[in-house]
């Protein structure tokens, strides 16, 4: 199908659903933090919580408006391009939760259990730069970096349940930022496309 639609639209809408998997992403980790520093507490998850919530709200009303502006639908991106992306996104995610699993499963059996949250944090950071090109924002590549450098530097400075708190902290802090970047990107594109 010949490209149709408003491609500065069909970003933005990207953008959101970039920064609701951002914000959910985002709670988890600070929630595992949250355990690990001994302080979940109601109050705290629900705090978590409701940041969580305010920016999945926020991306779904950017994405809506993207997705009703004139000539904003799917049609922005040819569809081989788009199966394409999507074939090399499952790809990458699924590799990267079976790394994950592998993970669990290895690292306590050779007595490196208190390494396997540096590990995989390592492994969502890395997972940034193989994503197709659809989805290969410089933001994107910004958050794959920071928490990438963040899961390796933390077993040198911290110990125990303090290394993993501040690696699901940073982890968490890092994608929240990155919600924030993908929304603001999306307001500017809408803007720009006139919605």
């Amino acid at each position: 199908m010949i490209p149709t639609g408003n491609p500065d639209a069909a970003r933005a809408v990207g953008r959101c659903y970039g920064a609701m998997f951002f914000a959910v992403f985002g709670g988890a980790w600070l929630l595992l933090a949250a355990y690990a520093f001994g302080r979940l507490s109601t109050p705290v998850a629900g705090l978590i919580t409701f940041v969580t919530v305010l920016f999945v709200i926020a991306a779904v009303r950017l994405q809506r408006r993207g997705e009703h502006g004139k000539d904003a639908g799917e049609n922005a991106i040819p569809d081989a391009e788009q199966k394409r992306n999507d074939r090399i996104f499952g790809i990458v995610n699924a590799v990267t939760w079976i790394a994950v699993f592998l993970v669990f499963l290895i690292f306590p059996r050779i007595g490196h259990e208190d390494l396997a949250i540096p590990a995989v944090a390592l492994i969502v950071g890395l997972h940034f730069f193989p994503m197709p090109p659809l989805y290969r924002h410089p933001a994107n590549l910004v958050t794959g970096a920071c928490i990438s450098v963040w899961a390796v530097t933390c077993p040198l400075l911290f110990h125990g349940d303090s290394m993993i708190g501040f690696v699901a902290a940073g982890a968490g802090l890092v994608l929240w930022a990155s919600a924030s970047w993908a929304l603001g990107t999306a307001r500017r594109l809408l803007a720009s496309a006139g919605l």
